[in-house]
């Protein structure tokens, strides 16, 4: 009898718990604001760093940087990546990526294979570094010296190459002679 009662009273706490738990909701995410622009804040409500998903698109930083519309279109002819063969691309990332840590996986693993994929993977990787290494140059091109030095301060994330972001810092000129400067306390 006692042990009927014991498990009744187990039993009654751990629905009660039950119950408490699911009636507990997490906090409902914010509405989004009516200045919302493709899921984004805009910068100039939110105080916050500007968006730099589509910063060419953006029509207060090329205003701002005094960019004409033939600098618009050849910087949008630049970044401009048909939907298909960026799919393509990460789709192809992420195939070898699994496949390469799979191949790891195995226990024996095969040294060939690992090989073979891991060289496929790093060409994967390095073709997508050498494609934004290529956008940067280009668009150094399109971009006048004092634009190209505002965009820095607009948007630095333009300028991200790899898993590091690069601020720009005081100038250092590089001059070909052979004296050194003195240094100045």
């Amino acid at each position: 009898m006692v042990n009927l009662r014991f498990m009744f009273v187990v039993g009654a706490i751990a629905l009660g718990f039950c119950s408490f738990g699911c009636s507990q909701s997490p906090s409902p995410e914010p509405a989004p604001s009516a200045n919302e622009h493709n899921g984004q804040t805009l910068a100039k409500e939110s105080g916050q760093a500007r968006p730099h998903g589509q910063w060419w698109r953006d029509e207060s930083i090329a205003v701002e940087l005094g960019m004409t519309d033939d600098q618009v279109q050849a910087i949008n002819d630049l970044m401009t990546v048909s939907p298909e063969d960026s799919d393509q691309r990460r789709q192809q990332e992420r195939q070898l990526s699994l496949k390469y840590l799979r191949a790891l996986a195995q226990e024996p693993y095969d040294p060939a294979l690992v090989d073979s994929l891991s060289e496929r993977l790093t060409e994967v990787l390095s073709s997508k570094s050498r494609r934004r290494i290529q956008r940067v140059h280009v668009l150094r091109d399109i971009l006048t010296q004092e634009q190209w030095t505002k965009l820095w301060d607009i948007v630095p994330q333009v300028f991200q190459i790899g898993s590091f972001r690069i601020l720009r810092g005081p100038k250092i000129s590089v001059s070909d002679s052979d004296i050194s400067p003195t240094p100045t306390p």
